[in-house]
């Protein structure tokens, strides 16, 4: 019986206990590649109802323990965690220790679609603007939107500036397909092809040199969207209207890794001038030194400029242009890049002006009016290989440009008639090779080398002949017919040698630069159609010039912290020699040039910097400052020089203070400048009763040019408003001779060109610019009878509405007011209306533009500069109605 209840009471206690403690598990978690316990892994413990019982993170070796009293028949280990695939293990046993192995899996997540991005982003040097935060619904190319972003402001020309600095590159995602003639891009790349706008300050173009040098250049670069990327896409422009006017236009894009290309054709006769796309706004074209330079436009047909109005009111034409920019991308990070633009246009004018000089002897008035025809081919050809990696640098690039003209003008001048004719044809080429290596010991070697050649014939005829009292002691003749040509090479040569590390960079090169030209010209008169013997010696120049100069230059860059400068002290022996047989003329001159420039800034912060530049410049004048026989401008206009060479010394100082506040959207600078030029000649006027004479002569010559400017630009997040805010004061003191008298002028000028983009009520817009000027003209020292008080003022308004989807409206005016002591005010308003709608469907764009509504057909201009006086008025396109048809269109490559 005692046995019986022992063994009772002992399992009684071991029952007991058994309950007490419960059933545990316990086990450890591995990776299945790595063996390495996980940690932090949740394993449950369920039941056969899929319900659990209980659970447990793992340590950090992975191990585990599981405690329950419940009933585990049927129950099953569960691992579920992200990162490894899930592991259920069955037939759960007590006081097992299990081994649990994980395998890793790959989880792909869906497509998340960012609504909201920041307006703009600061990384860096870089600042990057969201396209879509700023695009209105009437904008269409990327111009439109870069107008709208706080610290960029793009000229009419199509000229990018952030913060008043011209930018020197524009970039397609990294590439420069269009160099510096940009303008095309702008107003043909649709800002819906454009994920941001990126401004890169301190840029460096050549990637070798990238940190390794001082530079203050600013760039822009577009980035372009995927989608872009691997589609072309286009449009082709139909438009006709009234009075018998066109405009087409068919472009296509492709910006991908391999390949980008930008390619226009277009032809109109609304006014729309395509001679600005050949324009480069930095570097200067072959164009630029051989046919928009005074010595290769010496002949021209009148006196008056341009209006102060958009062109497309006055320019009468009928243009055709091509404008193929193409891009491949060949093996070993090599470019092969071609640019080739080609315009055709027919224009004329028509003015009427009166012209008065005042003299102390009385005024002389000329009263003329001229009606002109132009007929011109522009062409210009660029083809550059080029590779830019992080230790190498090369671009070889090759250029030729073409620009033929005729001009056929009638001209009335008080009660004379001239039929005038000027022709000239400028050809040239250029070559330019830069090289830049850097070697294994980290020091960087430079070459480069650049060929110029163009000759520049040119011909201008006036009948009956002019200037006889000069040319025939004052016999009368038929015609007068100048001819003009100024063939000329440049050559520039040079290497250096750059040492980038340590806290001061050096470079040191060696340069070579070699200027040669022939001007020849010879005046002939005619009288009943035989030539006749010109009794004056004169009429003839023959004069070979030749400059040449070597030098060395020292450049130290300094950096530290915030800091950073650069010290530049070039040193030259510059040889300038000219002769011309027909004056018995000989000069030769020599002069050691020195030229240091000093240039630092000063980071108070990642967005605040303050900058100060000196530059002293010794320059020369050119050949067409010493040539001695006389040349007839037009028809009443003689010059030619009797001075020597001219040296002019300038020193420029600039004082910067620029802001960038990203995250509020505002920007804004302060500069101060000071020159001070002296000369050692001065262009001499003389008016007479009938003609003018302009004259080189040999004169001392002090010019002190004095500035301030301010930029504001802010953007309001609630209103969704841009404000933009330049402004301006200069003063100029300077000299002139005019009919042998030293005239000391002091002028004025005050600027101040608000912007204003914002949104009023909903779909409805306000576009406001305006550029209000008061400049004011003082004699020095005299009796004051020349001093001048002028007032300007040119506003743009317009109010862009969205009335529904796809339908979008712009009622636009133009004023200009123009406000001169003793003179008629100018006041004029232009209305203009644009609408446009959008049909899905078809993927096309109907619109309708109105222009002039008002039909104004005359310009009248008062202006007054010194001692002239002039009043002109221009005739005008009139009203005019263009209704287009725009066919968008997409296709994706292969």
């Amino acid at each position: 019986m005692r046995q019986y209840i022992l063994v009772l009471f002992c399992s009684f206690l071991f029952f007991t206990n058994a309950f007490g403690q419960g059933t545990e598990i316990s086990g450890k978690v591995i990776d299945a590649k790595t063996k390495k316990g996980l940690q932090a892994i949740t394993v449950l413990l369920k039941n056969n109802e899929n319900k659990i019982i209980a659970f447990k993170s793992s340590d950090k070796d992975g191990s585990f323990s599981l405690r329950t009293s419940k009933d585990i028949t049927g129950a099953y280990i569960e691992v579920n965690h992200l990162g490894y695939k899930k592991k259920r293990i069955d037939g759960v046993g007590i006081g097992a220790v299990q081994t649990i192995e994980l395998e890793e899996n790959t989880i792909l997540l869906e497509d998340v679609e960012i609504k909201s991005r920041p307006h703009v982003r600061q990384q860096g040097d870089t600042l990057s603007y969201n396209v879509s935060s700023f695009a209105q619904d009437e904008d269409r190319s990327i111009g439109d939107v870069l107008k709208r972003m706080p610290g960029i402001e793009v000229s009419e020309s199509g000229q990018i500036k952030y913060q008043g600095k011209s930018v020197s590159n524009f970039y397609l995602d990294g590439d420069d397909l269009l160099k510096d003639k940009y303008s095309i891009g702008t107003k043909t790349i649709a800002h819906k092809l454009v994920q941001d706008v990126q401004v890169l300050n301190n840029h460096e173009h050549m990637k070798v040199l990238k940190n390794k040098r001082y530079t203050e250049e600013v760039a822009i670069n577009l980035v372009i969207k995927d989608e872009a990327k691997i589609s072309v896409s286009g449009q082709a422009k139909l438009g006709a209207g009234l009075p018998k006017q066109y405009d087409l236009e068919s472009n296509t894009v492709l910006f991908n890794k391999r390949y980008k290309g930008l390619n226009v054709l277009q032809g109109n006769n609304i006014g729309n001038e395509l001679q600005g796309d050949l324009v480069g706004f930095n570097s200067s074209s072959i164009l630029a030194r051989l046919g928009r330079t005074q010595i290769n436009n010496l002949l021209t047909l009148g006196t008056v400029g341009n209006p102060p109005l958009a062109k497309a009111h006055y320019f009468m034409n009928n243009s055709v242009g091509v404008n193929a920019n193409n891009m491949y991308k060949l093996k070993k990070d090599w470019q092969l890049t071609s640019n080739i633009q080609g315009v055709y246009e027919r224009s004329t004018k028509n003015f009427a002006g009166r012209t008065t000089y005042l003299t102390e002897n009385g005024n002389i008035s000329f009263d003329e009016s001229q009606y002109a025809k132009t007929r011109e081919w522009l062409g210009s050809f660029n083809f550059a290989l080029a590779k830019n990696i992080e230790r190498f640098y090369f671009n070889n690039e090759f250029a030729w440009e073409y620009e033929d003209e005729n001009s056929l003008a009638t001209v009335t001048s008080n009660t004379s008639i001239f039929d005038l004719s000027r022709n000239h044809l400028i050809k040239g080429f250029k070559n330019k090779v830069d090289y830049v290596p850097a070697l294994n010991n980290g020091n960087i070697i430079q070459f480069g080398w650049y060929l110029n050649y163009g000759s520049k014939p040119q011909t201008l005829e006036v009948i009956p002949g002019v200037f006889n009292v000069l040319l025939k002691e004052a016999e009368p003749y038929d015609r007068t017919i100048q001819n003009v040509e100024v063939p000329s090479w440049l050559t520039n040569l040079s290497l250096g040698y750059r040492l980038p590390k340590g806290k001061i960079g050096q470079y040191y090169s060696v340069n070579f630069i070699a200027d040669k030209q022939n001007l020849q010209s010879d005046i002939a008169i005619l009288d009943g159609g035989s030539p006749i013997q010109l009794d004056a010696k004169d009429t003839q120049n023959d004069m070979l010039w030749l400059r040449s100069s070597i030098g060395i230059q020292a450049s130290y860059d300094y950096r530290y912290r915030r800091f950073s400068s650069q010290l530049i002290l070039p040193l030259a022996l510059q040889n300038t020699s000219y002769k011309d047989p027909l004056f018995q003329l000989s000069e030769n001159l020599d002069k050691v040039m020195f030229s240091p420039s000093f240039s630092s800034k000063y980071n108070l912060d990642p967005e605040n910097e303050l900058s100060f530049n000196y530059q002293r410049s010794n320059t020369f004048g050119n050949i067409e400052d010493v040539y001695r026989g006389l040349i007839v401008r037009n028809y009443r206009m003689i010059s030619n020089n009797t001075a020597g060479i001219n040296e002019s010394i300038s020193n420029n100082f600039g004082l910067n203070y620029k802001t960038g506040r990203t995250v509020k959207l505002l920007f804004y600078n302060v500069g101060l400048t000071y020159t001070i030029s002296q000369a050692t000649t001065m262009i001499s006027n003389r008016i007479e009763e009938d003609n003018s004479q302009v004259i080189l002569v040999q004169q001392e010559n002090e010019v002190k040019n004095y500035g301030v400017n301010v930029g504001f630009d802010k953007y309001l997040f609630n209103w969704a408003t841009t404000i933009k805010i330049g402004s301006s004061i200069a003063w100029t003191d300077y000299n002139q001779i005019f009919n042998d008298e030293l005239l000391p002028f002091l002028n004025t000028t005050y600027t101040i060109s608000p912007r204003i983009e914002a949104k009023v009520w909903k779909k409805l817009n306000l576009s406001y610019f305006g550029n209000l000027g008061w400049t004011t003209t003082k004699q020095l020292k005299a009796n004051h009878g020349l001093d001048r008080n002028t007032f300007n003022i040119t506003q743009n308004l317009g109010f862009p509405i969205t009335l529904f989807k796809g339908f979008h409206m712009r009622v636009s005016g133009r004023h200009l007011f123009s406000q001169q002591q003793n003179l008629k005010d100018i006041n004029y308003l232009f209305l203009d209306t644009f609408m446009r709608y959008t049909y899905k469907k078809w993927k096309t764009d109907f619109e309708l533009n109105i222009t002039n509504i008002g039909n104004i057909k005359n310009f009248e201009t008062y202006n007054i500069n010194a001692n002239m006086q002039s009043q002109n008025n221009y005739e005008l396109r009139g009203r005019m109605a263009i209704l287009k048809a725009v066919f968008n269109f997409s296709k994706k490559t292969e």
